[in-house]
């Protein structure tokens, strides 16, 4: 048997009424049903059956088993004489002048509760289908744009697709979050000094990862997945090899190692985005990364940062060289100027520690009486200037001219000489004061 009343149960009659027509406003049937019958068509009533069970339900219908029409049979308006099988019927217009019954209410309440379910539903479809990868305009499907970040710092999303879990590598990446990134490594997630959020943040403020686009990939025996993006100025195009671990997917290769080996093991302190680092090798995630020593006249130059793409494209660390920087080299030059005129105020005609400490004369000067002088330009014009280690080395020209008191051969008088050539002095930059030493 089929009911009219989509909750079940049965209506009462009106008092004075014959069985209850459910009076009260005529009601649209929901979307997608059978409209009502044109006008001129009388609806029979229905009554329910107290084995009528709830819900909406359509099939054969027997209107003499419950009590007959009132004011005799009609011809059923759907071609169907005996009024055995009808549509869904469509309660009557209460008559006029007449207020809201009691089923009316209820009719109102039942409308009500069915527009509810219906928005449920439409909202259900919305979320269902903003949360579908988006299509690729090269073609295929990308999860671009699909998430933008990760929902929480630390807690890896699902990734049951092969693509899943490079895309959400990237976003992780992308936000900073290398906690997050590195939960997504098929091997235990890799550990260093440089693996964390503050010196990923560093990374990221100088070459941004963004463009973020990985075909949707579902194959389940897939071993590696493509993805591109743009890091900082730079387009890369890399393909990601994937494992299969439980139910989720994981990347087999998170992170790039840096060979430092042949800087670190000097005097001079590497720090990689302000970290000081001691080992050999570093793993980092991809982004930019800056060589400095924290020193104030020892660098690494204007080649100092190295772009690192992805877990599997190398990086050139080996532009990374220590050098002097600007304050270096003005400080060192000045200090071997210094040393340089201090040597000339020196009574000797070998002074230690001089550009002239190999001065050998054949007059036997008496000390008090020796003058240096530079004869020539100055040599600090123009010096050759060079850096090794913690080493600034300092080369200048030399043209001095000697004079004092002197014997030779047992004879006594005034003696000269002159000294020409080149003189190299190194200066340890990383001492305070500088020191300095002629060669």
């Amino acid at each position: 048997m089929s009911s009219n009343y989509p909750y079940g149960g049965r209506q009462r009659p009106m008092p004075g009424q014959g069985p209850d027509t459910g009076s009260g406003p005529a009601q649209q049937p929901p979307y997608g049903y059978p409209q009502p019958p044109a006008a001129g068509y009388p609806e029979r009533p229905v009554v329910d059956s107290p084995t009528t069970p709830p819900g909406y339900s359509f099939g054969p219908f027997a209107p003499e088993e419950q009590g007959g029409w009132p004011g005799g049979p009609q011809a059923d308006p759907y071609g169907d004489p005996s009024g055995r099988y009808r549509r869904a019927q469509i309660p009557p217009t209460p008559p006029q002048g007449r207020g809201p019954s009691s089923s009316g209410k209820i009719w109102i309440i039942v409308g009500a509760a069915a527009l509810a379910v219906i928005l449920i539903a439409v909202i259900a479809v919305v979320v269902a289908t903003s949360g579908r990868p988006t299509t690729n305009p090269q073609g295929g499907q990308s999860t671009a744009g699909q998430q933008t970040k990760p929902s929480q710092r630390g807690a890896p999303q699902a990734t049951p697709r092969p693509s899943d879990a490079v895309a959400a590598y990237l976003q992780a990446v992308a936000a900073g979050d290398a906690t997050t990134a590195l939960s997504y490594a098929a091997d235990p997630a890799p550990a260093g000094p440089l693996l964390n959020n503050k010196v990923l943040a560093a990374a990221l403020k100088r070459a941004p990862l963004t463009g973020i686009d990985v075909p949707v990939n579902e194959d389940q025996k897939a071993k590696s997945v493509s993805a591109s993006y743009t890091l900082g100025s730079s387009d890369v195009s890399e393909a990601f090899d994937v494992v299969k671990v439980g139910d989720m997917w994981k990347i087999g290769r998170a992170v790039k190692d840096l060979d430092i080996s042949f800087i670190v093991n000097g005097s001079v302190p590497v720090k990689i985005n302000g970290v000081k680092v001691t080992d050999e090798s570093v793993a980092v995630l991809p982004g930019s990364y800056t060589f400095t020593t924290g020193l104030r006249y020892v660098g690494y130059g204007s080649k100092n940062e190295v772009l690192v793409k992805s877990p599997y494209v190398e990086a050139d660390t080996y532009q990374v060289q220590s050098q002097l920087t600007k304050a270096g080299k003005k400080a060192a030059i000045s200090a071997t100027k210094k040393s340089f005129n201090k040597c000339l105020q020196r009574h000797s005609v070998n002074p230690n520690n001089c550009p002239q400490q190999k001065n050998n004369s054949k007059y036997n000067y008496k000390e008090s009486t020796i003058t240096w002088r530079r004869a020539g330009s100055d040599p600090f014009r123009k010096p050759t200037v060079s850096f090794s280690g913690t080493q600034a080395r300092i080369e200048v020209p030399l043209d001095l001219k000697l004079s004092g008191s002197c014997t030779y051969k047992g004879r006594s008088g005034n003696c000269s000489g002159q000294v020409t050539g080149k003189s190299v002095a190194v200066v340890k930059v990383t001492t305070k004061p500088l020191k300095v030493k002629w060669l």
